[in-house]
């Protein structure tokens, strides 16, 4: 069998370039100004574990903590985080990639740990983590950075760093910045000494610094601000940092700058709305224009610009708008990827509803199709939906579902797609109601799978059959052929009732409907196949039903369903007294999924069972 492949060549190349860009500190604002007293409580802030800056938009936390890490003397792992990883398994997955930059060969022993399938907990995981990461105590210090935190809300994400900080390794140090108190343990962490914090009335510029950061906003304007306007800007900002900038880049044509400075007061918002107003003006036609069209997307490159604005020269236009300080934050050294300020794409968003409430949609198909064609899934998926376009969203889940849940087990990323959508949409498509039976029979919701395999049963009868092209590929898909997936469901189970001809009979009606390629498929019903002859008591059958099956998964990588299929081999092989043939298969299984000096995968849990039960079995009680 072929090993299955996540994703096209060129969809896999566009994903690593966004993943880089997530795991680099960002790269430095030209307006940038030192605060080397923050700076000092930063670094005074590591003695005690974690440091959390945390403030409202626009405070400058990612500038401050991008510039600390630039300048620290130790390795840091940096992870910008979006509502992607809400996803635990993604999560985790994009901290270890973080810290393996910091410390290389974390990742290739602690992510197997991560699935498919994702771990129900991700206790064991993270202790492996902790594990990896003191296991060298003469290592030098390191420091992840975990930035936008507030972006997450997933309680399983928020209980497992929990327990990395409860149990944090001595010479890892982390730093979280976040809009609003993370639900962390923040108040033991600060009885026990082991926080520090930075605050916005810590982040507000002083005047000095205001000054300093106006000069050269100004001076990039080609100005010079007088020194009692900056004095009065920074009072009227609060030493805002949002708002001194967009003070600064409102100058240009002023013509009374005392005037201009008495004219806003009040609330961030009230003052974000106007000066946002005045710089907007400012800009010529073609880069309002651009401003506005490009407001939809979280990131840009040229080409995906390009695509949303049916222009060309977005390259130039992005680089032209970053030199003149709009609140573009570039994402990598190259210049590929960019993204605004958060506040700033609020404010264009805003206008762009107001201003063209039609054009929306339009810009989210076309930043959806660019996505589709560069295999960022989950990109086109939130592009689509944005659209309304909800059958385009339904067929890219289907498209994209075998790849992100069976090959990166990542099952809450699969729910908020699956949320995106209306709910006649998601229970009137049999594929996606399959894929909903398909998760509820991994999590062992075995009562939810039975319903909604009646449902797509019904919605098929009817159903004007759409191929469907996997991004994984037919041969490692299930969700490709629908009618062979609900036998295969449905025989798995029959298997809980013990009913061997129910296991048998819907083995060949899946059999009957398998197409040419669907080795995954095919696979799952070899292995119904060789339950049937287990539960029929013909032993000798179905081991010569399962051996092939285990070897053609082992020899794909899929080493979760290997291991599975070794379990059954040796429970087998153990019903026909065959004690030792059952001891070599279950430790032939934990060679895959425990090999030496590597943390044991999930799927190694099978292989220490049949040990357990082989021992208790044989009197070893100790050993069991």
């Amino acid at each position: 069998m072929a090993k299955p492949r996540a994703i096209g060549l060129g969809a896999a190349a566009e994903g690593d370039v966004l993943l880089a860009t997530k795991l680099s500190v960002p790269v430095p604002e030209p307006n940038l100004v030192p605060r080397p007293r923050l700076a000092e409580r930063l670094d005074e802030g590591l003695a005690r574990g974690l440091v959390l800056v945390c403030a409202p938009a626009g405070y400058g936390k990612t500038v401050l903590l991008a510039d600390w890490a630039r300048h620290a003397s130790f390795p840091v792992a940096w992870l910008s985080l979006d509502a992607g990883d809400n996803d635990p398994a993604r999560f985790w997955r994009h901290t270890v990639s973080a810290l393996d930059r910091a410390r290389p060969g974390t990742a290739a022993r602690v992510t197997p740990m991560l699935g498919p399938p994702a771990p129900r907990s991700f206790e064991a995981p993270v202790a492996a983590l902790i594990n990896e990461l003191a296991a060298q105590p003469d290592a030098d210090e390191e420091l992840l950075v975990l930035d936008d935190y507030d972006l997450v809300d997933s309680p399983a994400v928020h209980e497992s760093l929990e327990l990395l900080l409860e149990h944090r390794p001595p010479r890892l140090r982390v730093a979280l910045a976040s809009r609003a108190d993370p639900p962390l343990a923040l108040a033991r962490l600060r009885a026990h000494g082991q926080l520090a914090e930075i605050r916005a009335t810590d982040l507000r510029f002083t005047a000095g610094e205001a000054a300093a950061l106006l000069d050269r906003v100004a001076a990039r304007q080609g100005i010079q601000l007088p020194e009692t306007a900056a004095a009065a800007l920074a009072d009227r900002t609060e030493g805002w940092a949002a708002g001194l900038q967009l003070a600064g880049l409102s100058l240009r044509g002023q013509s009374d700058v005392a005037g201009f400075v008495a004219a806003f007061t009040g609330s961030h918002r009230h003052v974000l709305d106007f000066l946002a107003e005045e710089v907007l003006e400012q800009q010529d036609e073609q880069v309002r224009a651009f401003l506005l069209e490009t407001s939809v997307l979280e990131r840009l490159s040229g080409q995906l610009c390009d695509a949303v604005t049916g222009r060309t020269g977005s390259q130039a236009l992005l680089e032209r708008i970053e030199r003149a300080g709009l609140f573009l934050v570039p994402l990598d050294e190259i210049r590929r990827w960019w993204r605004y300020h958060h506040l700033f794409a609020d404010v264009l968003r805003a206008r762009l509803l107001d201003q063209q409430p039609g054009q929306a949609a339009r810009l989210h198909r076309n930043a959806a199709s660019w996505c589709q064609q560069h295999g960022l899934a989950d990109d086109a998926i939130r592009h689509a939906a944005a659209a309304g376009e909800w059958t385009w969203t339904a067929r890219l889940i289907e498209q994209h579902f075998d790849a992100v849940y069976f090959l990166r087990g990542e099952a809450e990323t699969i729910q908020r797609w699956l949320s995106a959508l209306p709910a006649d949409i998601a229970r009137s498509r049999p594929r996606l109601l399959l894929a909903q039976a398909g998760m509820a029979a991994t999590s062992n919701r075995l009562a939810a799978v039975e319903p909604l395999l009646d449902q797509a049963e019904r919605v098929l009868a009817g159903w004007n059959e759409e191929p469907l092209e996997p991004s994984c590929g037919k041969a490692a898909s299930v969700l490709a052929n629908a009618p062979a997936v609900i036998a295969v469901l449905r025989g798995h189970l029959a298997s809980f009732h013990d009913d061997a001809e129910a296991v048998a009979m819907f083995a060949s009606r899946a059999q009957a409907e398998l197409g040419e390629g669907e080795q995954q498929l095919s696979s799952l019903i070899e292995g119904n196949r060789a339950a049937a002859e287990w539960l029929r008591g013909r032993l000798a059958q179905a081991e010569s039903a399962i051996v092939p099956i285990v070897a053609a998964r082992r020899k794909a990588g899929l080493t979760t369903m290997a291991a599975w299929g070794a379990y059954q081999l040796a429970h087998i092989q153990r019903a026909q007294g065959r004690l030792d043939a059952a001891a070599r298969t279950a430790r032939e299984l934990l060679e895959i999924t425990a090999p030496p000096g590597r943390p044991a995968v999930p799927a190694a849990g099978p292989g220490y069972v049949v040990l357990a039960e082989l021992a208790y079995q044989r009197n070893e009680l100790d050993t069991a």
